[in-house]
C-alpha cells in the first residue's frame, strides 16, 4: 500500500459494480483498479477488460485470498453480504460493504464482531454519509440561521418493480433495504437517536416483501420525521427539513445534487448546487483508504454503531411488517423494542377508533363564567356546530347531512340537502341565516366540492368545480367564501362568490393552509398555516395581504382560528406536538381548546377535551359572543 498503489477489488459484477468502477476511474491518481470476482468467469474477464481491472477471478474465494488487495468493495445482493463479508473478513480483508450492510442485525453484529478480533477495517457503503453535502447540510441546521427543527419528510420511490433483486424474498428484496435505508438514513443523520414512538405501515407486493412503506418516527422533543420508499410509486427522492424561520430542501437524498434555504414564506434564499469530484462513489473508497492508512478499522462517517442502529430499525419494522427471508430464523430478526429503538413501547400499535362505536355530546362554554352546557347526546358522530346568527339554533353534520338544533325545544331535524348525502364538518351559515353552505363528497370522484342550500331545504347550488376545495368561511355581506382548496399538488386559501366562477388565490406559502374564515367586519381571514414548521394560527386581510402569525408555539399544533362576532377574541383546538403530523386533525385526540385575544396576546386553555377533528371545526361563537359550540366524544 505504498504510494499510489492502494489495490481497490470489486466483488460481484452487476450494475452497482459499474458505478463504483467509474468512480475508481475518477480517482486513479490516488487508488489502483486492481481485481474484479464473479462467480462467472467470463463475466468477470468482460467487465475487467471494460472497466479497465489489472485482474479478474472466477470465484470470490480466489479473490479474498489474494494477499495483494487493499480493499474489497463488496457490490453482491443484499442476501450475499454476510457470506461475502465473512469470507473477506476470515481472509484478513478489508471489506466496504455495500448497503443495506447486511439482510439482518444478528448477521451485522456477527461480521463487525469478526472484524474486530481480525483487526480488519469493515464499513458499509452508505454513500450518504460520506459526501461533503453531509457536513454542509448539518453546519446550515447547526448555525442557528433556520431555528429549532420541527419536522422532516423524505421520500424515496422509484418504479423499478420489474427487478428481482428488489421482489425476491430469497434476495433478501424489498424497498425497505435497498430504498427504505436511506430515508431512514437522513433523521438518523440530522435529528439523532431519540426515537419516542414509531408509526408504520407497509404494502405488500405479490411476492411477500414490502413494495411502498411508511415510517413516522417522533422523537422525544416532539420533532417528527415521515420517512416513505417504494419500488412501485412514481419517481420521488427529496428530503424537507421545516425550521421556525424557514426550511431546507434537498435531494436525491441518496446522492445530494442540491440544497435549497427557503424563508418561512417560501421564499428561496439561498441554493448550493452540490458538485461531486465523480458520481459520489468516490468518497467512501478515500475515506477507507484513510482510516486503513490510519490503522482505524470503522469509517467516521459511518461507524459501526450506526449500521447496527439502522439495521435494527429495519428488523424491527420488517416484524412489525411481518415480512421475513426465507433464509432467516425467526429468531434471526427477533429484536426486542428497546435494542432496536431504546424505547420498550416505541410503536404505536393502537387501532384506530372505530367511529361507530361513538357517544357524541353537543356542548356550550360560557368564557365569562368557565360552565359548559351539555345541549344533548346522540348515539353516533355528529361534529361541527354552527350558531345561528340569530342565535334560535345550531346546526351540525352528521352521517353525511346536516341538522337544525333548536336551542329552545333542545329537538332537531334534518335540513333538506337534496342530491348531497356525504356532507363533511365544513359548513358556513350565511349571514341572514337564509342559507348555509357545505362541502360535500357525493360526486363520483368522492372529492369535495362546495354548495349552497336554503336552508328550508331544496336543490343545492356548486359553487366551486374544481376539487377539493374546503368551504370554512362566509363575508358577512355575502358577497365572497373563502376555503381551503389543493391545485397542483399545494394546499392553499382562497377564495370565490357564492356564485362560483373564478377563484383567487390568497396564500401562496409551502405547506398547507387552511382553517380560514372572515371576521364580522369581513376586513380580516383568520386560518392556520404550517409554514413555520408547526400549524400555527395567522391573520391577514381579505385580499390576502399582510399575512401575519398570531401563536408561536413551540409544543402545540394549532388549528382553525375562530374570531368571536364582536371581534376580541378567538378560540381554537391545539393537539400536542408529537401526536400528530403538523399537517394532520385527526378525531379521537385529547385537544386543548383555548382562547386568545385577536391580536394573538394572552392565550390560555380553557379546557382538554376527547375531540379533535369535529369538535368546533367551523365558528360556533353565539352572536353576543359570550359563548361558543363544541362536541366531544365518549366511547360506548
Amino acid at each position: 500500500m505504498e504510494g499510489l498503489r492502494f489495490n481497490v477489488a470489486i466483488m460481484g459484477a452487476g450494475h452497482i459494480a459499474e458505478s463504483m468502477s467509474d468512480a475508481l476511474k475518477g480517482i486513479r491518481e490516488e487508488v489502483n483498479m486492481y481485481a474484479v470476482a464473479s462467480r462467472d468467469l467470463d463475466k468477470a474477464k468482460i467487465f475487467a477488460g471494460t472497466h479497465g481491472f489489472q485482474r479478474y477471478y472466477g470465484s470470490y474465494e480466489e479473490l479474498a485470498s489474494d494477499d495483494n488487495v487493499d480493499l474489497i468493495y463488496i457490490a453482491t445482493p443484499h442476501s450475499e453480504h454476510y457470506a461475502n463479508a465473512k469470507l473477506c473478513i476470515e481472509h484478513g480483508r478489508n471489506c466496504l460493504v455495500e448497503k443495506a450492510f447486511c439482510a439482518n442485525r444478528k448477521q451485522a453484529e456477527e461480521i463487525i464482531s469478526l472484524a474486530r478480533e481480525k483487526k480488519v477495517f469493515l464499513a458499509e457503503a452508505m454513500w450518504t454519509r460520506y459526501m461533503p453535502s453531509a457536513l454542509i447540510i448539518r453546519d446550515i441546521l447547526r448555525n442557528g440561521r433556520l431555528g429549532q427543527i420541527n419536522y422532516l419528510e423524505c421520500d424515496f420511490s422509484v418504479p423499478i418493480s420489474g427487478k428481482q433483486r428488489l421482489t425476491s424474498p430469497a434476495l433478501a428484496g424489498g424497498a425497505l433495504l435497498d430504498l427504505g435505508v436511506y430515508s431512514l438514513t437522513v433523521p438518523a443523520m440530522y435529528l439523532g437517536s431519540d426515537v419516542a414512538q414509531v408509526r408504520t405501515t407497509c404494502e405488500k407486493h405479490d411476492t411477500g416483501v414490502d413494495a411502498t412503506d411508511e415510517v413516522t418516527l417522533i422523537y422525544g422533543n416532539g420533532t417528527m420525521a415521515k420517512c416513505k420508499c417504494s419500488f412501485v410509486n412514481t419517481w420521488s427522492n427529496y428530503a424537507k427539513i421545516v425550521c421556525e424561520k424557514g426550511y431546507l430542501e434537498f435531494g436525491p437524498i441518496n446522492v445530494p445534487e442540491y440544497v435549497e434555504v427557503h424563508d418561512i414564506d417560501g421564499r428561496l434564499t439561498e441554493k448550493i448546487i452540490l458538485e461531486k469530484r465523480v458520481n459520489g462513489y468516490e468518497y467512501e473508497v478515500l475515506a477507507a483508504k484513510k482510516s486503513i492508512r490510519d490503522g482505524i478499522f470503522e469509517a467516521p462517517a459511518m461507524p459501526w454503531s450506526e449500521t447496527l442502529r439502522i439495521m435494527g430499525w429495519m428488523d424491527s419494522l420488517r416484524n412489525h411488517w411481518g415480512v421475513h427471508f426465507p433464509f432467516e430464523a425467526p429468531e434471526d430478526i427477533a429484536i426486542d423494542d428497546v435494542k432496536a429503538w431504546g424505547n420498550a413501547d416505541v410503536f404505536d400499535d393502537v387501532n384506530p377508533w372505530d367511529r361507530s362505536r361513538t357517544i357524541s355530546f353537543l356542548e356550550t362554554y360560557d368564557i365569562e363564567t368557565g360552565q359548559t352546557e351539555t345541549l344533548a347526546s346522540f348515539d353516533k358522530v355528529i361534529e361541527a356546530p354552527n350558531w345561528s346568527h340569530d342565535g334560535r339554533f345550531l346546526v351540525y353534520n352528521c352521517d353525511g347531512r346536516v341538522y337544525k338544533f333548536d336551542l329552545k325545544t333542545k329537538s332537531y331535524e334534518r335540513i333538506d340537502s337534496g342530491s348531497l348525502d356525504k356532507i363533511n364538518n365544513d359548513h358556513v351559515l350565511s349571514s341572514d341565516d337564509k342559507e348555509i353552505a357545505v362541502s360535500d363528497e357525493s360526486v363520483f370522484d368522492g372529492r369535495s366540492r362546495i354548495y349552497r342550500i336554503p336552508l328550508d331545504g331544496g336543490e343545492p347550488m356548486l359553487v366551486t368545480p374544481f376539487a377539493p376545495s374546503y368551504l370554512h368561511g362566509w363575508s358577512p355581506d355575502r358577497k365572497k367564501m373563502c376555503y381551503c382548496a389543493e391545485r397542483n399538488g399545494e394546499y392553499d386559501v382562497y377564495s370565490i362568490s357564492p356564485n362560483g366562477g373564478q377563484e383567487s388565490r390568497l396564500t401562496t406559502a409551502p405547506g398547507l393552509n387552511d382553517g380560514c374564515e372572515y371576521d364580522n367586519t369581513g376586513k380580516y381571514i383568520y386560518f392556520n398555516s404550517v409554514r413555520t414548521g408547526l400549524m400555527q394560527a395567522w391573520r391577514m386581510n381579505a385580499d390576502g395581504t399582510n399575512q401575519v402569525q398570531l401563536t408561536f408555539d413551540r409544543d402545540l399544533n394549532t388549528w382553525f382560528p375562530h374570531i368571536s362576532p364582536d371581534g376580541e377574541h378567538i378560540v381554537m383546538i391545539s393537539y400536542r406536538r408529537g401526536d400528530l403530523w403538523p399537517g394532520d386533525h385527526v378525531p379521537n385526540k385529547i385537544v386543548e381548546v383555548r382562547m386568545m385575544d385577536s391580536d394573538g396576546s394572552n392565550i390560555h386553555t380553557l379546557f382538554k377535551v376527547f375531540g379533535g377533528q369535529g369538535t368546533m371545526n367551523v365558528n360556533s361563537w353565539s352572536p353576543d359572543s359570550k359563548k361558543f359550540a363544541f362536541v366531544r366524544y365518549k366511547r360506548k
